[in-house]
Protein backbone atom coordinates (compact mmCIF):
# COMPACT_ATOMS: atom_id res chain seq x y z
CA UNK A 1 0.00 0.00 0.00
CA UNK A 2 2.90 2.33 0.71
CA UNK A 3 4.11 1.91 -2.88
CA UNK A 4 0.58 2.58 -4.15
CA UNK A 5 0.25 5.85 -2.23
CA UNK A 6 3.71 6.99 -3.31
CA UNK A 7 2.86 6.32 -6.96
CA UNK A 8 -0.45 8.17 -6.66
CA UNK A 9 1.27 11.14 -5.03
CA UNK A 10 3.94 11.26 -7.74
CA UNK A 11 1.38 11.04 -10.55
CA UNK A 12 -0.77 13.82 -9.07
CA UNK A 13 2.27 16.06 -8.72
CA UNK A 14 3.01 15.43 -12.40
CA UNK A 15 -0.34 16.98 -13.36
CA UNK A 16 -0.46 19.76 -10.78
CA UNK A 17 1.64 22.92 -11.20
CA UNK A 18 5.13 22.29 -9.88
CA UNK A 19 6.86 24.26 -7.11
CA UNK A 20 8.67 26.41 -9.65
CA UNK A 21 5.40 27.43 -11.30
CA UNK A 22 3.67 28.07 -7.95
CA UNK A 23 6.51 30.25 -6.66
CA UNK A 24 6.18 32.67 -9.56
CA UNK A 25 3.26 34.37 -7.88
CA UNK A 26 1.84 32.82 -4.71
CA UNK A 27 -0.46 35.75 -3.97
CA UNK A 28 -1.91 35.55 -7.48
CA UNK A 29 -2.49 31.82 -7.03
CA UNK A 30 -4.35 32.30 -3.73
CA UNK A 31 -6.49 35.22 -4.94
CA UNK A 32 -7.47 33.43 -8.14
CA UNK A 33 -8.40 30.30 -6.20
CA UNK A 34 -10.77 32.33 -4.03
CA UNK A 35 -12.32 34.03 -7.06
CA UNK A 36 -12.77 30.64 -8.76
CA UNK A 37 -14.39 29.19 -5.64
CA UNK A 38 -16.85 32.04 -5.19
CA UNK A 39 -17.27 32.83 -8.89
CA UNK A 40 -17.80 29.33 -10.32
CA UNK A 41 -17.90 26.51 -7.79
CA UNK A 42 -20.31 27.85 -5.20
CA UNK A 43 -22.81 29.44 -7.65
CA UNK A 44 -22.88 26.31 -9.80
CA UNK A 45 -23.36 23.92 -6.88
CA UNK A 46 -26.02 26.19 -5.38
CA UNK A 47 -27.88 26.26 -8.71
CA UNK A 48 -27.77 22.45 -8.99
CA UNK A 49 -28.95 22.05 -5.40
CA UNK A 50 -31.89 24.39 -5.95
CA UNK A 51 -32.97 22.53 -9.12
CA UNK A 52 -32.91 19.12 -7.42
CA UNK A 53 -34.61 20.52 -4.31
CA UNK A 54 -37.44 21.96 -6.41
CA UNK A 55 -37.78 18.80 -8.52
CA UNK A 56 -37.83 16.58 -5.44
CA UNK A 57 -40.55 18.66 -3.83
CA UNK A 58 -42.67 18.59 -6.99
CA UNK A 59 -42.27 14.83 -7.51
CA UNK A 60 -43.04 14.00 -3.87
CA UNK A 61 -46.76 14.41 -4.65
CA UNK A 62 -46.59 11.45 -7.06
CA UNK A 63 -44.37 9.31 -4.83
CA UNK A 64 -41.46 9.45 -7.29
CA UNK A 65 -39.30 12.00 -5.49
CA UNK A 66 -36.15 9.97 -6.11
CA UNK A 67 -36.56 10.04 -9.92
CA UNK A 68 -35.26 13.59 -10.33
CA UNK A 69 -31.97 13.10 -8.49
CA UNK A 70 -31.50 9.65 -10.04
CA UNK A 71 -31.84 11.04 -13.57
CA UNK A 72 -29.42 13.85 -12.76
CA UNK A 73 -26.78 11.50 -11.29
CA UNK A 74 -27.16 9.18 -14.29
CA UNK A 75 -26.48 12.12 -16.61
CA UNK A 76 -23.40 13.05 -14.57
CA UNK A 77 -22.16 9.46 -14.77
CA UNK A 78 -22.81 9.26 -18.53
CA UNK A 79 -20.96 12.49 -19.28
CA UNK A 80 -18.16 11.43 -16.94
CA UNK A 81 -17.75 8.30 -19.06
CA UNK A 82 -17.94 10.11 -22.40
CA UNK A 83 -15.50 12.89 -21.57
CA UNK A 84 -13.26 10.62 -19.50
CA UNK A 85 -12.31 8.38 -22.42
CA UNK A 86 -9.79 10.81 -23.87
CA UNK A 87 -8.29 11.44 -20.43
CA UNK A 88 -7.84 7.76 -19.61
CA UNK A 89 -6.32 6.90 -22.97
CA UNK A 90 -3.81 9.66 -22.34
CA UNK A 91 -3.12 8.75 -18.70
CA UNK A 92 -2.87 4.98 -19.22
CA UNK A 93 -0.91 4.88 -22.48
CA UNK A 94 0.39 8.22 -23.74
CA UNK A 95 1.69 10.08 -20.68
CA UNK A 96 5.41 10.80 -20.43
CA UNK A 97 5.82 8.64 -17.31
CA UNK A 98 5.04 5.39 -19.18
CA UNK A 99 8.59 4.90 -20.38
CA UNK A 100 9.80 5.29 -16.78
CA UNK A 101 7.16 3.09 -15.13
CA UNK A 102 7.13 0.09 -17.48
CA UNK A 103 10.80 -0.95 -16.90
CA UNK A 104 10.31 -0.86 -13.09
CA UNK A 105 9.49 -4.08 -11.18
CA UNK A 106 5.83 -3.15 -10.97
CA UNK A 107 2.86 -5.34 -11.77
CA UNK A 108 0.32 -4.08 -14.30
CA UNK A 109 -2.46 -3.72 -11.73
CA UNK A 110 -0.19 -1.58 -9.52
CA UNK A 111 0.49 0.87 -12.34
CA UNK A 112 -3.15 0.97 -13.41
CA UNK A 113 -4.44 1.32 -9.83
CA UNK A 114 -2.20 4.30 -9.12
CA UNK A 115 -2.90 5.95 -12.49
CA UNK A 116 -6.65 5.41 -12.12
CA UNK A 117 -6.69 6.91 -8.62
CA UNK A 118 -4.60 9.91 -9.62
CA UNK A 119 -6.77 10.56 -12.68
CA UNK A 120 -10.00 10.19 -10.67
CA UNK A 121 -8.80 12.64 -8.02
CA UNK A 122 -7.71 15.17 -10.64
CA UNK A 123 -10.83 14.87 -12.79
CA UNK A 124 -13.56 14.43 -10.18
CA UNK A 125 -13.19 17.52 -7.99
CA UNK A 126 -15.92 19.50 -9.75
CA UNK A 127 -17.97 16.35 -10.30
CA UNK A 128 -17.98 15.58 -6.57
CA UNK A 129 -19.09 19.14 -5.80
CA UNK A 130 -22.00 18.79 -8.22
CA UNK A 131 -22.91 15.37 -6.80
CA UNK A 132 -22.94 16.58 -3.20
CA UNK A 133 -25.03 19.61 -4.23
CA UNK A 134 -27.59 17.34 -5.95
CA UNK A 135 -27.71 14.96 -2.98
CA UNK A 136 -28.13 17.81 -0.48
CA UNK A 137 -30.95 19.21 -2.60
CA UNK A 138 -32.58 15.78 -2.57
CA UNK A 139 -32.17 15.34 1.20
CA UNK A 140 -33.61 18.77 1.97
CA UNK A 141 -36.38 18.49 -0.62
CA UNK A 142 -37.47 15.08 0.63
CA UNK A 143 -37.01 15.82 4.35
CA UNK A 144 -34.66 12.86 4.72
CA UNK A 145 -33.52 11.65 8.17
CA UNK A 146 -30.14 12.39 9.77
CA UNK A 147 -28.42 9.18 8.62
CA UNK A 148 -28.90 10.31 5.00
CA UNK A 149 -26.11 12.84 5.48
CA UNK A 150 -23.58 10.12 6.34
CA UNK A 151 -24.64 8.08 3.31
CA UNK A 152 -24.35 11.25 1.20
CA UNK A 153 -20.69 11.60 2.18
CA UNK A 154 -20.00 7.99 1.17
CA UNK A 155 -21.83 8.46 -2.12
CA UNK A 156 -20.03 11.67 -3.00
CA UNK A 157 -16.61 10.05 -2.61
CA UNK A 158 -17.47 6.82 -4.44
CA UNK A 159 -20.02 7.75 -7.12
CA UNK A 160 -17.40 8.60 -9.81
CA UNK A 161 -15.75 5.16 -9.50
CA UNK A 162 -18.05 3.04 -11.70
CA UNK A 163 -18.28 5.28 -14.82
CA UNK A 164 -14.51 5.85 -14.72
CA UNK A 165 -13.89 2.11 -14.39
CA UNK A 166 -16.00 1.68 -17.54
CA UNK A 167 -13.64 4.20 -19.20
CA UNK A 168 -10.55 2.34 -18.05
CA UNK A 169 -11.79 -1.09 -19.15
CA UNK A 170 -12.86 0.19 -22.57
CA UNK A 171 -9.47 1.90 -23.07
CA UNK A 172 -7.54 -1.27 -22.22
CA UNK A 173 -9.74 -3.47 -24.43
CA UNK A 174 -9.38 -1.10 -27.39
CA UNK A 175 -5.59 -0.93 -27.01
CA UNK A 176 -5.30 -4.70 -26.57
CA UNK A 177 -7.45 -5.80 -29.50
CA UNK A 178 -6.44 -3.14 -32.04
CA UNK A 179 -3.12 -2.56 -33.69
CA UNK A 180 -3.78 0.66 -35.59
CA UNK A 181 -4.35 2.79 -32.47
CA UNK A 182 -0.80 3.21 -31.29
CA UNK A 183 -0.39 6.96 -31.01
CA UNK A 184 -2.22 9.67 -29.11
CA UNK A 185 -3.23 11.67 -32.18
CA UNK A 186 -5.25 8.75 -33.56
CA UNK A 187 -6.89 8.18 -30.18
CA UNK A 188 -7.73 11.87 -29.77
CA UNK A 189 -9.32 11.94 -33.21
CA UNK A 190 -11.41 8.84 -32.54
CA UNK A 191 -12.58 9.94 -29.09
CA UNK A 192 -13.33 13.44 -30.41
CA UNK A 193 -15.46 12.05 -33.24
CA UNK A 194 -17.16 9.64 -30.82
CA UNK A 195 -18.03 12.46 -28.40
CA UNK A 196 -19.40 14.63 -31.19
CA UNK A 197 -21.50 11.78 -32.60
CA UNK A 198 -22.94 10.95 -29.17
CA UNK A 199 -23.93 14.58 -28.51
CA UNK A 200 -25.31 14.99 -32.04
CA UNK A 201 -27.23 11.70 -31.66
CA UNK A 202 -28.81 12.87 -28.40
CA UNK A 203 -29.88 16.14 -30.01
CA UNK A 204 -31.29 14.31 -33.03
CA UNK A 205 -33.32 11.94 -30.83
CA UNK A 206 -34.66 14.89 -28.83
CA UNK A 207 -35.66 16.64 -32.05
CA UNK A 208 -37.41 13.56 -33.41
CA UNK A 209 -39.30 12.86 -30.19
CA UNK A 210 -40.68 16.39 -29.81
CA UNK A 211 -39.12 16.59 -26.36
CA UNK A 212 -40.01 19.43 -24.00
CA UNK A 213 -39.52 20.33 -20.35
CA UNK A 214 -43.18 19.51 -19.64
CA UNK A 215 -42.72 16.02 -21.07
CA UNK A 216 -39.60 15.56 -18.93
CA UNK A 217 -41.49 16.42 -15.73
CA UNK A 218 -44.32 14.10 -16.73
CA UNK A 219 -41.90 11.27 -17.52
CA UNK A 220 -40.12 11.65 -14.17
CA UNK A 221 -43.44 11.50 -12.32
CA UNK A 222 -44.14 8.01 -13.71
CA UNK A 223 -43.05 5.15 -11.40
CA UNK A 224 -42.16 2.90 -14.35
CA UNK A 225 -39.88 5.30 -16.23
CA UNK A 226 -38.24 3.33 -19.05
CA UNK A 227 -35.15 5.50 -19.38
CA UNK A 228 -34.43 5.25 -15.66
CA UNK A 229 -34.78 1.46 -15.79
CA UNK A 230 -32.14 1.23 -18.51
CA UNK A 231 -29.80 3.68 -16.76
CA UNK A 232 -30.22 1.80 -13.48
CA UNK A 233 -28.90 -1.31 -15.19
CA UNK A 234 -25.91 0.54 -16.68
CA UNK A 235 -25.08 2.42 -13.45
CA UNK A 236 -26.59 0.26 -10.66
CA UNK A 237 -24.80 2.22 -7.93
CA UNK A 238 -27.08 5.25 -8.44
CA UNK A 239 -30.42 3.66 -7.42
CA UNK A 240 -28.73 1.76 -4.59
CA UNK A 241 -27.31 4.97 -3.14
CA UNK A 242 -30.56 6.92 -3.46
CA UNK A 243 -32.56 4.05 -1.99
CA UNK A 244 -30.16 3.83 0.97
CA UNK A 245 -30.66 7.51 1.76
CA UNK A 246 -34.45 7.18 1.63
CA UNK A 247 -34.87 3.95 3.59
CA UNK A 248 -31.72 3.80 5.68
CA UNK A 249 -31.29 0.19 4.57
CA UNK A 250 -27.91 -1.14 5.69
CA UNK A 251 -28.29 -3.95 3.15
CA UNK A 252 -28.60 -1.47 0.26
CA UNK A 253 -25.52 0.51 1.28
CA UNK A 254 -23.54 -2.74 1.69
CA UNK A 255 -24.66 -3.85 -1.78
CA UNK A 256 -23.69 -0.40 -3.10
CA UNK A 257 -20.19 -0.74 -1.65
CA UNK A 258 -19.96 -4.37 -2.83
CA UNK A 259 -20.77 -3.38 -6.43
CA UNK A 260 -17.98 -0.80 -6.37
CA UNK A 261 -15.52 -3.30 -4.87
CA UNK A 262 -16.42 -5.98 -7.42
CA UNK A 263 -15.99 -3.45 -10.23
CA UNK A 264 -12.55 -2.47 -8.89
CA UNK A 265 -11.44 -6.11 -8.54
CA UNK A 266 -12.61 -6.92 -12.09
CA UNK A 267 -10.85 -3.81 -13.34
CA UNK A 268 -7.57 -4.86 -11.69
CA UNK A 269 -7.84 -8.42 -13.08
CA UNK A 270 -8.35 -7.09 -16.61
CA UNK A 271 -5.42 -4.70 -16.15
CA UNK A 272 -3.17 -7.52 -14.94
CA UNK A 273 -4.07 -9.60 -18.01
CA UNK A 274 -4.00 -7.11 -20.90
CA UNK A 275 -2.37 -3.81 -19.88
CA UNK A 276 1.25 -4.64 -20.76
CA UNK A 277 0.41 -6.21 -24.18
CA UNK A 278 -1.74 -3.17 -25.02
CA UNK A 279 0.98 -0.75 -23.97
CA UNK A 280 3.62 -2.52 -26.07
CA UNK A 281 4.54 -0.53 -29.15
CA UNK A 282 2.62 2.58 -28.14
CA UNK A 283 3.97 5.62 -29.99
CA UNK A 284 5.42 3.64 -32.91
CA UNK A 285 2.96 5.18 -35.31
CA UNK A 286 4.02 8.71 -34.43
CA UNK A 287 6.95 8.72 -36.82
CA UNK A 288 4.91 7.75 -39.84
CA UNK A 289 4.63 10.37 -42.49
CA UNK A 290 7.62 12.37 -41.31
CA UNK A 291 9.61 14.05 -44.03
CA UNK A 292 13.35 14.44 -44.23
CA UNK A 293 14.97 17.71 -43.27
CA UNK A 294 16.06 18.31 -46.88
CA UNK A 295 12.46 17.93 -48.11
CA UNK A 296 11.24 20.42 -45.53
CA UNK A 297 13.98 22.95 -46.29
CA UNK A 298 13.36 22.58 -50.02
CA UNK A 299 9.72 23.56 -49.62
CA UNK A 300 10.35 26.49 -47.31
CA UNK A 301 9.23 29.90 -48.52
CA UNK A 302 10.03 33.32 -47.19
CA UNK A 303 7.04 35.01 -45.58
CA UNK A 304 6.37 38.02 -43.43
CA UNK A 305 7.02 37.29 -39.73
CA UNK A 306 3.42 38.04 -38.74
CA UNK A 307 2.06 35.73 -41.45
CA UNK A 308 4.40 32.92 -40.43
CA UNK A 309 3.58 33.28 -36.75
CA UNK A 310 -0.16 33.39 -37.43
CA UNK A 311 0.11 30.29 -39.59
CA UNK A 312 2.08 28.54 -36.85
CA UNK A 313 -0.61 29.27 -34.26
CA UNK A 314 -3.41 28.05 -36.50
CA UNK A 315 -1.52 24.85 -37.39
CA UNK A 316 -0.93 24.02 -33.72
CA UNK A 317 -4.63 24.39 -32.91
CA UNK A 318 -6.00 22.69 -36.02
CA UNK A 319 -3.48 19.85 -36.39
CA UNK A 320 -3.20 18.83 -32.73
CA UNK A 321 -6.27 16.67 -31.98
CA UNK A 322 -6.33 17.53 -28.26
CA UNK A 323 -6.35 21.26 -29.04
CA UNK A 324 -8.75 20.90 -31.96
CA UNK A 325 -11.28 18.98 -29.86
CA UNK A 326 -11.08 21.08 -26.71
CA UNK A 327 -10.30 24.53 -28.14
CA UNK A 328 -11.69 24.73 -31.68
CA UNK A 329 -14.56 22.30 -32.11
CA UNK A 330 -16.38 23.53 -29.01
CA UNK A 331 -16.97 26.93 -30.66
CA UNK A 332 -18.93 25.42 -33.51
CA UNK A 333 -21.01 23.22 -31.23
CA UNK A 334 -22.57 26.26 -29.56
CA UNK A 335 -25.22 26.67 -32.33
CA UNK A 336 -26.13 23.01 -31.78
CA UNK A 337 -26.60 23.55 -28.05
CA UNK A 338 -28.66 26.69 -28.72
CA UNK A 339 -30.86 24.64 -31.02
CA UNK A 340 -31.16 21.99 -28.28
CA UNK A 341 -32.34 24.60 -25.78
CA UNK A 342 -34.90 25.77 -28.33
CA UNK A 343 -36.15 22.21 -28.89
CA UNK A 344 -36.63 21.65 -25.17
CA UNK A 345 -38.40 24.95 -24.54
CA UNK A 346 -40.10 25.85 -27.81
CA UNK A 347 -43.57 24.99 -26.49
CA UNK A 348 -43.20 26.81 -23.19
CA UNK A 349 -44.94 30.11 -22.51
CA UNK A 350 -41.64 31.72 -21.53
CA UNK A 351 -40.03 31.20 -24.94
CA UNK A 352 -43.20 32.20 -26.78
CA UNK A 353 -43.45 35.42 -24.77
CA UNK A 354 -39.74 36.09 -25.30
CA UNK A 355 -40.06 35.72 -29.08
CA UNK A 356 -43.14 37.92 -29.06
CA UNK A 357 -41.24 40.52 -27.01
CA UNK A 358 -38.41 40.62 -29.56
CA UNK A 359 -40.81 40.93 -32.49
CA UNK A 360 -42.81 43.68 -30.78
CA UNK A 361 -39.71 45.60 -29.73
CA UNK A 362 -40.24 45.22 -25.98
CA UNK A 363 -37.35 47.10 -24.35
CA UNK A 364 -36.79 44.65 -21.50
CA UNK A 365 -36.77 41.62 -23.79
CA UNK A 366 -34.37 43.29 -26.24
CA UNK A 367 -32.03 44.24 -23.39
CA UNK A 368 -32.05 40.68 -21.99
CA UNK A 369 -31.26 39.35 -25.47
CA UNK A 370 -28.30 41.71 -25.84
CA UNK A 371 -27.00 40.93 -22.35
CA UNK A 372 -27.31 37.23 -23.12
CA UNK A 373 -25.23 37.62 -26.29
CA UNK A 374 -22.49 39.41 -24.37
CA UNK A 375 -22.50 36.85 -21.54
CA UNK A 376 -22.40 33.82 -23.84
CA UNK A 377 -19.64 35.38 -25.97
CA UNK A 378 -17.44 35.95 -22.92
CA UNK A 379 -18.20 32.52 -21.49
CA UNK A 380 -17.48 30.65 -24.73
CA UNK A 381 -14.20 32.52 -25.28
CA UNK A 382 -13.09 31.70 -21.74
CA UNK A 383 -14.31 28.11 -22.04
CA UNK A 384 -12.46 27.27 -25.26
CA UNK A 385 -9.18 28.38 -23.56
CA UNK A 386 -7.49 29.36 -26.84
CA UNK A 387 -6.33 32.61 -25.25
CA UNK A 388 -5.78 31.37 -21.69
CA UNK A 389 -3.49 28.58 -22.93
CA UNK A 390 -1.73 30.61 -25.63
CA UNK A 391 1.60 30.75 -23.78
CA UNK A 392 1.19 27.38 -22.06
CA UNK A 393 0.91 25.69 -25.47
CA UNK A 394 4.52 26.69 -26.18
CA UNK A 395 5.65 24.26 -23.46
CA UNK A 396 9.30 23.31 -23.74
CA UNK A 397 9.55 25.53 -26.82
CA UNK A 398 8.81 28.63 -24.77
CA UNK A 399 12.32 29.94 -25.49
CA UNK A 400 11.14 30.29 -29.11
CA UNK A 401 9.12 33.33 -27.99
CA UNK A 402 12.22 34.97 -26.56
CA UNK A 403 14.69 34.47 -29.36
CA UNK A 404 12.76 35.03 -32.59
CA UNK A 405 13.08 38.55 -34.11
CA UNK A 406 9.58 39.63 -33.05
CA UNK A 407 8.71 41.62 -29.96
CA UNK A 408 6.40 40.16 -27.31
CA UNK A 409 3.56 42.59 -28.04
CA UNK A 410 3.36 41.45 -31.66
CA UNK A 411 3.41 37.78 -30.62
CA UNK A 412 0.65 38.28 -28.06
CA UNK A 413 -1.45 40.23 -30.56
CA UNK A 414 -1.18 37.37 -33.04
CA UNK A 415 -2.20 34.85 -30.37
CA UNK A 416 -5.14 37.15 -29.57
CA UNK A 417 -6.07 37.40 -33.26
CA UNK A 418 -6.26 33.60 -33.53
CA UNK A 419 -8.56 33.42 -30.51
CA UNK A 420 -10.76 36.25 -31.80
CA UNK A 421 -11.04 34.69 -35.27
CA UNK A 422 -11.97 31.19 -34.03
CA UNK A 423 -14.13 32.25 -31.08
CA UNK A 424 -15.72 35.07 -33.08
CA UNK A 425 -16.56 32.77 -35.99
CA UNK A 426 -18.42 30.36 -33.72
CA UNK A 427 -20.27 33.14 -31.93
CA UNK A 428 -21.19 34.97 -35.14
CA UNK A 429 -22.77 31.80 -36.49
CA UNK A 430 -24.87 31.51 -33.34
CA UNK A 431 -25.82 35.19 -33.23
CA UNK A 432 -26.74 35.39 -36.90
CA UNK A 433 -28.76 32.17 -36.67
CA UNK A 434 -30.64 33.48 -33.62
CA UNK A 435 -31.31 36.85 -35.26
CA UNK A 436 -32.55 35.20 -38.44
CA UNK A 437 -34.87 32.97 -36.45
CA UNK A 438 -36.19 35.96 -34.49
CA UNK A 439 -36.39 38.07 -37.67
CA UNK A 440 -34.72 41.03 -35.97
CA UNK A 441 -33.62 42.88 -39.11
CA UNK A 442 -30.20 43.62 -40.62
CA UNK A 443 -29.30 46.63 -38.45
CA UNK A 444 -30.11 44.88 -35.19
CA UNK A 445 -28.22 41.76 -36.33
CA UNK A 446 -25.09 43.82 -37.14
CA UNK A 447 -25.39 45.52 -33.77
CA UNK A 448 -25.56 42.14 -32.02
CA UNK A 449 -22.55 40.87 -33.98
CA UNK A 450 -20.48 43.89 -32.97
CA UNK A 451 -21.45 43.38 -29.32
CA UNK A 452 -20.44 39.71 -29.53
CA UNK A 453 -17.06 40.48 -31.14
CA UNK A 454 -16.34 43.16 -28.54
CA UNK A 455 -17.10 40.69 -25.75
CA UNK A 456 -14.89 38.06 -27.40
CA UNK A 457 -12.02 40.56 -27.69
CA UNK A 458 -12.27 41.49 -24.00
CA UNK A 459 -12.26 37.84 -22.89
CA UNK A 460 -9.37 37.05 -25.26
CA UNK A 461 -6.93 39.67 -23.97
CA UNK A 462 -7.94 38.87 -20.40
CA UNK A 463 -7.13 35.19 -21.03
CA UNK A 464 -3.73 35.97 -22.55
CA UNK A 465 -2.80 38.17 -19.60
CA UNK A 466 -3.89 35.47 -17.13
CA UNK A 467 -1.75 32.85 -18.88
CA UNK A 468 1.27 35.16 -18.85
CA UNK A 469 1.21 35.46 -15.07
CA UNK A 470 1.80 31.79 -14.37
CA UNK A 471 1.90 29.60 -17.52
CA UNK A 472 2.26 25.84 -17.20
CA UNK A 473 5.28 25.16 -19.38
CA UNK A 474 6.22 21.70 -18.10
CA UNK A 475 3.92 19.11 -19.64
CA UNK A 476 4.42 15.91 -21.62
CA UNK A 477 1.05 15.72 -23.33
CA UNK A 478 -1.11 18.35 -25.04
CA UNK A 479 -4.17 17.27 -23.09
CA UNK A 480 -2.15 17.60 -19.89
CA UNK A 481 -1.29 21.18 -20.87
CA UNK A 482 -5.00 21.98 -20.71
CA UNK A 483 -5.94 19.77 -17.74
CA UNK A 484 -3.12 20.98 -15.51
CA UNK A 485 -3.36 24.66 -16.44
CA UNK A 486 -5.22 26.43 -13.63
CA UNK A 487 -5.05 29.70 -15.55
CA UNK A 488 -7.90 28.41 -17.71
CA UNK A 489 -10.10 27.90 -14.67
CA UNK A 490 -9.05 31.20 -13.10
CA UNK A 491 -9.72 33.07 -16.34
CA UNK A 492 -13.20 31.56 -16.54
CA UNK A 493 -13.90 32.66 -12.97
CA UNK A 494 -12.82 36.28 -13.56
CA UNK A 495 -14.67 36.44 -16.89
CA UNK A 496 -17.87 35.06 -15.35
CA UNK A 497 -17.72 37.35 -12.30
CA UNK A 498 -16.97 40.42 -14.45
CA UNK A 499 -19.73 39.66 -16.93
CA UNK A 500 -22.18 38.89 -14.13
CA UNK A 501 -21.49 42.30 -12.58
CA UNK A 502 -21.92 44.05 -15.95
CA UNK A 503 -25.13 42.24 -16.91
CA UNK A 504 -26.70 42.48 -13.46
CA UNK A 505 -25.77 46.15 -13.17
CA UNK A 506 -27.18 46.92 -16.61
CA UNK A 507 -30.46 45.18 -15.86
CA UNK A 508 -30.82 46.88 -12.46
CA UNK A 509 -30.19 50.27 -14.08
CA UNK A 510 -32.97 49.54 -16.52
CA UNK A 511 -35.41 48.38 -13.84
CA UNK A 512 -34.80 51.04 -11.20
CA UNK A 513 -33.80 54.13 -13.17
CA UNK A 514 -35.54 56.16 -15.90
CA UNK A 515 -32.85 55.11 -18.40
CA UNK A 516 -34.25 53.30 -21.43
CA UNK A 517 -32.89 50.17 -23.06
CA UNK A 518 -31.01 52.11 -25.76
CA UNK A 519 -29.08 54.12 -23.17
CA UNK A 520 -28.34 50.95 -21.17
CA UNK A 521 -27.06 49.18 -24.28
CA UNK A 522 -24.83 52.17 -25.06
CA UNK A 523 -23.49 52.00 -21.48
CA UNK A 524 -22.91 48.27 -21.99
CA UNK A 525 -20.87 48.97 -25.13
CA UNK A 526 -18.82 51.63 -23.35
CA UNK A 527 -18.18 49.31 -20.38
CA UNK A 528 -17.01 46.51 -22.67
CA UNK A 529 -14.76 48.88 -24.61
CA UNK A 530 -13.19 50.06 -21.34
CA UNK A 531 -12.68 46.49 -20.18
CA UNK A 532 -11.16 45.58 -23.55
CA UNK A 533 -8.80 48.56 -23.33
CA UNK A 534 -7.80 47.57 -19.79
CA UNK A 535 -7.17 43.94 -20.72
CA UNK A 536 -5.14 45.05 -23.77
CA UNK A 537 -3.03 47.41 -21.64
CA UNK A 538 -2.43 44.57 -19.18
CA UNK A 539 -1.09 42.48 -22.07
CA UNK A 540 0.93 45.37 -23.49
CA UNK A 541 2.55 46.40 -20.21
CA UNK A 542 2.36 43.51 -17.77
CA UNK A 543 2.18 40.36 -19.89
CA UNK A 544 5.28 41.30 -21.86
CA UNK A 545 7.17 41.81 -18.59
CA UNK A 546 5.87 38.52 -17.24
CA UNK A 547 7.16 36.66 -20.30
CA UNK A 548 10.55 38.33 -19.97
CA UNK A 549 11.09 37.15 -16.38
CA UNK A 550 9.84 33.60 -16.87
CA UNK A 551 12.54 30.96 -17.11
CA UNK A 552 11.69 27.89 -19.11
Amino acid sequence: MRLYFRLVSALIKGVEPNDKEKKRNKIFYIVMSLIAAFGIMLPMTFFVGVIIYTATGALTQTGTQENGVEMFLHLIAAFSFIFGLNVFFSVFYFSGDIENLLPLPLKPYQIIASKFTAAMISESVMECLVIIAAIIGYILGGNMPLYSWLIAVIGTLTMPILPLIYCGILCMLVMYFTRFIKNKDTVNKITGIFTFLVIFGIIYLIAQSGFSSEKLIYALSKPDNGILKVMNIIFPTVPLLISSMGTGSILNILIYLAVNIIAIVLFMLIAQAIYFPGAAGVGQGMSQGRKSLNDIIGKMKQRRPTTSYLKKEFKILLRTPAYFTNCVMINFMIPIFVYLVYLINYQTNFLKSFIYGIHSGNEETVLIFMLGISAVSVLVTALNCIASSGITREGKHFSFMKYIPMDYTAQLNIKAAVSIIISGAGMLLSVIAACLFLNTGIKFTIFCCLLSLLSVTFATYLGIYMDSVNPKLIWDDELNALRGNYNIFFNMAIAIVTEAIICTGSYLLFKFTPAGSILIIIILFVALMLLTAISYLLCYRRATKNINIIEN
